[in-house]
């Protein structure tokens, strides 16, 4: 099997069918590498969410950290795995942070493989896309208030374009509908919103 599972976060609503998703019965041997947006600066109460999870369902749990160097062999775990989870954070941090690891080569050599889950989400399902724009849409009515801020100072906003559209993470139906609607509008791409407690699959 072959997909590709986007969310916004895992909450209450959604963990039951999340975990079905990311640890599906046609995976026997299943590891599971697990990436955070800012590598070995993540909370550590994360990690121990995700290995957890892996753990209850019968997984190996391997940790990649995306802020080291490309020659320290966290290419060879995502490479060994079967289910890749990409987690949230900063979208401009974590785009910046594949590509000085060369781990954005990796995750595409991942989706070449027979069988894999591959899962993003907030920011590990935008950079998933064609470009990581959606993450400079103010969020409401306060052009300040910015999906992400640009600390890095990311001049490439050019995604992973494992998917053929952009992804509008965490969408507020009553905030957030009418600035997507003016972004749609020059985007040259297909953008599809996730909500909080929303999933996304395709089956490549």
């Amino acid at each position: 099997m072959k997909e590709i599972v986007l969310f916004s976060m895992p909450t209450e609503n959604n963990r039951e069918q999340l975990v079905k998703l990311l640890f599906p019965l046609e995976i026997k041997e299943k590891i599971v590498a697990y990436m955070p947006s800012n590598g070995h600066n993540t909370k550590q109460i994360y990690t121990d969410y995700w290995r957890s999870i892996a753990e209850k369902e019968g997984a190996e749990f391997l940790f990649v950290d995306n802020m080291l160097p490309d020659e320290s062999g966290e290419a060879e775990k995502i490479l060994r795995a079967n289910i890749l989870i990409i987690s949230g954070g900063n979208t401009f941090e974590l785009l910046n942070n594949l590509r000085q690891s060369g781990l954005d080569r990796s995750i595409r050599d991942f989706a070449k493989k027979e069988d894999f889950i591959l899962s993003g989400f907030s920011a590990g399902a935008i950079v998933l896309g064609p470009t990581i724009e959606t993450a400079t849409v103010p969020s409401g009515n306060d052009p300040n208030d910015l999906v992400d801020e640009n600390l890095v100072g990311l001049k490439d906003l050019t995604g992973l374009g494992l998917i053929a559209f952009e992804v509008f993470p965490h969408f507020e139906e009553t905030k957030d509908r009418h600035i997507l609607e003016e972004y749609r509008q020059h985007s040259k791409y297909q953008v599809r919103e996730i909500s909080d407690d929303g999933v996304l699959v395709l089956n490549i």
